[in-house]
């Protein structure tokens, strides 16, 4: 088996690097009134937690019912 060498990506020129920034710049800023970063990313994470654990939790029962 032979690994093939990935390819290196093209730099992007001056402008179309500044034009990216200014799109990811827009996506991040909150709009006026929304709750900061660290509390939406926090609550994005206890979400995320919250569903892997009742996944878990799933999965778990299936086990059990299996064995049985």
């Amino acid at each position: 088996m032979r690994i093939q060498a990935m390819q290196k990506r093209q730099k992007k020129s001056l402008d179309e690097r500044i034009k990216l920034i200014r799109s990811m710049r827009g996506s991040l800023k909150g709009k006026m009134g929304d709750k900061p970063f660290a509390q939406r990313m926090a609550e994005e994470n206890a979400e995320e937690k919250e569903l892997e654990e009742r996944r878990f939790q799933r999965l778990a029962a299936l086990g059990r019912k299996n064995r049985s």
